[in-house]
């Protein structure tokens, strides 16, 4: 058994060598010194004579290697740099890797050269792209629902007047959630912020009976959760202001978006302004609930959704953590 006495220079290497991992010593050139037995029989090496002393980075493929000689410069300045990259074994069998690469140093605080621990996580990278294929697959067939689902309603709508106002109105915030939907073809899991605002307000950017105008500070990479709230939440005005605001009865929509910091959480702060060329006369509705749902929404993803009614309009107010 193992006792902090036992830990000399000579069982520390023991361990090492033992190491399930790929663990490897390489020069302060990056030449590969070192590399411990099963880091040689997961790399399926028969023979490391025939591999020592070449640089490390080149016995990656090409388009890693970039990757491979920067981890080394920037773990010479310090710290540990991690990546995962894709590299064969010698006998041909494709793996993928995680691999952690640090500088080691001299008694007298010399760089002595390099230590890197590689974890072969092939199955783990298989199960994510089995997973991003699914999540494919359902994104496509989300938006094929909500097609059909909008069409399903025109029809039930269609010579029912008492039925149009509801169908109308599910159909705006549904699309909204299409539209946002349609930034994340393919893999991307994130787009930002102003082309998300700028595809939710184009129908509306055209009409002429209202202006909407957009000021967005920078571009903001946005993840699909928030996506999903902004979406809900500027669908919902639009609706509102067509039958209610500026939008039915003329006049100006300014959406502002800022990345701002408060005690330390990064947050969107997403303003809608209204000035319509109407006066106010009421500010809530009998039966209306869609600003109650708003305010649900936001506050199970760790927003606020605020309103302020002014004469001319409303100031409606989000402010939603920013992924980490």
């Amino acid at each position: 058994m193992l006792s902090k006495a036992e830990l000399s220079p000579e069982s520390l290497s023991h361990v090492i060598e033992q190491s399930t991992d790929c663990v490897k010593l390489v020069g302060p050139d990056g030449s590969l010194l070192w590399m411990n037995p099963n880091g040689l029989c997961a790399m399926e090496i028969d023979d490391f004579t025939a591999l020592g002393g070449k640089e490390w980075a080149s016995l990656w493929p090409e388009d890693a290697q970039p990757m491979i000689r920067s981890a080394l410069a920037e773990a010479s300045a310090g710290g540990v740099k991690r990546l995962e990259a894709f590299c064969p074994t010698a006998k041909g069998s494709p793996r993928w890797w995680e691999v952690s690469v640090s500088a080691v140093r001299g008694p007298d605080g010399v760089h002595a050269g390099f230590i890197s621990v590689s974890r072969d996580v092939s199955q783990l990278h298989a199960d994510r792209e089995a997973l991003k294929i699914l999540l494919s697959e359902m994104r496509h067939r989300l938006k094929n629902s909500f097609a059909m689902v909008c069409a399903m309603l025109r029809t039930v709508a269609r010579g029912h007047p008492a039925n149009t106002e509801f169908a109308t109105d599910m159909i705006a915030r549904i699309s909204a959630l299409a539209m946002a939907q349609t930034l994340f073809d393919g893999e991307a899991e994130e787009t930002d912020l102003y082309t998300l605002l700028s595809t939710l307000i184009s129908p509306f950017r055209e009409s002429d009976a209202s202006h909407v105008e957009l000021d967005c500070d920078g571009n903001y990479e946005i993840s699909r959760r928030e996506a999903d709230v902004i979406s809900l939440v500027i669908g919902e005005l639009t609706v509102n202001s067509t039958k209610h605001g500026a939008i039915g009865s003329g006049g100006t929509i300014t959406l502002s978006a800022r990345a701002v910091d408060i005690g330390g959480s990064g947050r969107h702060v997403i303003v809608w302004q209204e000035q319509s060329d109407v006066a106010v006369k009421a500010t809530s509705r009998s039966g209306g609930q869609g600003l109650n749902l708003i305010e649900r929404i936001c506050a199970a993803r760790g927003g606020v959704f605020e309103i302020d009614w002014q004469g001319s309009g409303l100031v409606a107010t989000l402010s939603l953590p920013r992924s980490a």
